[in-house]
């Protein structure tokens, strides 16, 4: 066998996020519910025999120009006044992070993350070499004041400050917090006073169970420094892979030029353009919606009849929950077990940028139908048991 110098950041093998046992009920993953994925079968016939010239070739770095006009459309409706020239098409909303990590962070630069975060784009920083603050949370989401102190103390000792921070604000991944608008307003004045950008993560904005709207952290922003990350992943489709960013042109198109791949899909933008502007995907979203809610009773119910010493905060919308678990348990031994159970779940580990408390457990309910999450929870309460009376 020939020996590779592997890259560091490639020299670990471990197991993908999108690895699952097979025949096991998938409880940790954000796939879309199969039976809610869209038919786009006119629309993509539509763009095949009517825009050949434009969804067979090469799109335009930006993306196409109706996309970039209807994204502008969609977001206004939440308040975030946009221009075509603001907004970048992407390959996903982690496409969107890796390009602001391109264009923002260097090896060794700080970026500020909750405690626990979404542990994808974590690693996406790793990879560019970053290193992290991290700030934990309450119920009004991350805590600012904790953030403040701990930038006056860089400050003061003429340490390297941070130069992006990345959050989830709305229905945050994975803890399902929703940031209060203090807080949204609070992060982006330190962000103006110590020089950092804001990367706002916001896919399950639109998936919402129950609660007020807050204006996303892009909506409250007058002087540049949030870019804000959406993507039609968890309200239409993630096989698509269509996202973007919005931000300040200049700053988005450097990271456009940063794009590997030169141009994304045209050809499931243009599909994009017309679920948009059909109004098919404000139709789609209610019954994402409408779904996810009875999934989230469903597994709200069922942890606290198998895991009743667990504590779980019922998120108002998105995709996850998280659970902590008594003191001393660990998450990542009832994860293991689990599987032995015939069901995954995640251990909080892989969520947090620094210490792991050792006692979270992470849940997705988008992608089972009710019965497997019900079932799932069981099998899972009995691992939890077997590790409890092993403990």
């Amino acid at each position: 066998m020939s020996h590779y110098r592997y890259a560091r950041r490639a020299e670990v093998l471990g197991k993908s996020v999108f690895d699952h046992a097979p025949g096991a009920i998938i409880l940790n993953s954000g796939l879309a519910h199969p039976p809610l994925l869209p038919n786009v079968a006119r629309e993509a016939a539509r763009a095949a025999e009517e825009r050949t010239a434009e969804v067979m070739q090469y799109g335009p770095l930006m993306g196409l120009d109706d996309l970039r006009d209807a994204v502008a459309a969609f977001v206004f409706e939440d308040g975030v006044h946009c221009e075509r020239d603001n907004i970048l098409i992407t390959n996903g909303a982690k496409h969107g992070v890796d390009l602001a990590c391109r264009v923002f962070v260097e090896p060794g630069d700080r970026v500020i993350l909750s405690a626990p975060t979404y542990m994808t784009s974590m690693q996406h920083m790793r990879t560019h070499g970053a290193s992290f603050l991290a700030i934990p949370q309450d119920e009004e989401g991350l805590m600012t004041d904790v953030l403040e102190t701990k930038l006056e103390r860089l400050a003061a000792n003429g340490e390297r400050m941070p130069k992006l921070l990345f959050d989830v604000p709305d229905f945050h991944n994975p803890t399902g917090i929703t940031m209060s608008l203090r807080r949204r307003k609070r992060l982006i004045e330190l962000a103006m006073v110590y020089g950092f950008v804001i990367l706002e993560d916001d896919p399950y904005r639109r998936v919402r169970f129950e609660g007020e709207s807050i204006p996303p952290l892009k909506a409250l922003d007058e002087s540049g420094v949030v870019f804000a990350l959406g993507t039609v992943s968890k309200v239409l489709s993630p096989g698509l892979r269509l996202g973007w960013v919005i931000g300040e042109p200049n700053a988005v198109r450097r990271m456009a030029m940063q794009k590997s791949e030169g141009g994304s899909c045209p050809f499931a933008q243009r599909i994009v353009v017309d679920l948009m502007r059909s109004n098919r995907m404000a139709e789609h979203i209610d019954l994402i919606a409408a779904k996810m809610r009875e999934h989230r009773d469903v597994m709200v119910e069922a942890l606290a009849r198998e895991l009743p010493d667990a504590v779980v905060r019922p998120p108002q919308g998105g995709y996850f929950l998280w659970a902590e678990l008594p003191e001393g348990v660990s998450g990542e031994a009832v994860a293991d077990r689990a599987v032995e159970h015939g069901v995954e779940v995640s251990s909080g580990r892989l969520s947090f940028p620094e210490d792991d408390p050792g006692n979270f457990l992470r849940f997705a309910y988008s992608y089972p139908d009710k019965n497997e999450i019900a079932e799932g929870i069981r099998r899972l309460g009995l691992a939890y048991r077997e590790v409890r009376a092993q403990a």
